[in-house]
Parts: C-alpha cells; structure tokens; sequence
C-alpha cells in the first residue's frame, strides 16, 4: 500500500487523543529521598549568636564554631555580662587610665558566675568549661579589651571565645 500523508496525520491525532494520566508514585518517593537526605545532612553544629544592640563585631576568616558560655558584651560605652550592665559609661573612661588591669566589677561578677558554675559541677560531677565569649565593638580600644580578657582569665575564664563576623 502506497504512503498516505493524510492517512498518517490522522493516525499521530488518534494516538495524541487520549488522556494521558502521570504516576506520581515514583515522584513522590523521589522527592521523599530528597528531603531525608536534606534533613540527615543539614549541620546542626555551632551556634547563632546574635550581636548585642548597637554593636559592630570585627571581620575575620576564622573557621572554627563557638559553644554556648558565659557571654561579655563590649561596647563603646559599657560593659555588660549575661545582657546585665555592668561597667557603665563614666567607669569605662576610668578603666582607660587606669594603671590596674583588672576591671574589679568584673571580676566580682565573672566570679560569682564562676563560684555558681563550680557548684553545679560538684552537683552533676561534670567538669567546669572555663569557657567565655567575648563580643567586642570594632571602635572598643585594645587597652579597654586586654583588661577585660585579663579580668576573664583571673576570674577563672582562661579559654576565651571573640565572636567576630566571618569574611566569605
């Protein structure tokens, strides 16, 4: 039998004709695989620590992620500890002058935090961290951040963590 262009027209319609149903089942497993993958791997490692109000963290490449502690906040007029001021304005401008490293409010406050912190350890049986965090402004003076991380240490503080922004 000859070839017939309209003939074969009409066979690709009829073919096209009919309802075309898409099984979804293998889809949804798919999507299904996707989304255990996605969840095992997403990476709960490290913490976010939000900047406190007003303060402007340093840049650096660091690569290594912090654990929850005791938290210093430095900013260019006070000092707080745990979100509680203490160091205000007028006593940060004398800290600047004076001859003493040791900030003896801090000291009395990060000692406290360290007597509780020992307590709790006699109690659970768990060893102390000696563990804190240090966010200091980028305007803060390196003599105002070297006293507070010396009055870190003679408080019972010896690892210090600084919190800056990392560099992409």
């Amino acid at each position: 039998m000859p070839y017939n262009p309209r003939l074969a027209r009409q066979a690709r319609q009829a073919r096209g004709s009919h309802d075309v149903k898409l099984n979804i089942t293998s889809m949804m497993d798919m999507f299904t695989i996707i989304l255990v993958f996605l969840l095992k791997s997403f990476s709960t490692q490290g913490q976010l620590i939000t900047p406190a109000t007003g303060l402007l963290l340093p840049s650096s490449t660091v690569e290594r992620t912090t654990r929850s502690s005791l938290d210093v906040q430095i900013t260019k007029d006070k000092i707080l500890v745990q979100d509680k001021i203490v160091v205000d304005e007028n006593e940060l401008k004398k800290i600047v002058d004076q001859k003493d490293f040791m900030i003896q409010k801090l000291y009395d406050v990060l000692a406290t935090y360290t007597e509780a912190g020992r307590k709790m350890s006699e109690l659970s049986g768990s060893e102390v961290s000696g563990e804190i965090t240090i966010q200091g402004d980028i305007g803060v003076p390196y003599k105002i951040l070297t006293r507070v991380m010396y009055t870190c240490g003679q408080a019972g503080y010896p690892v210090m963590n600084l919190v800056v922004y990392r560099k992409e």
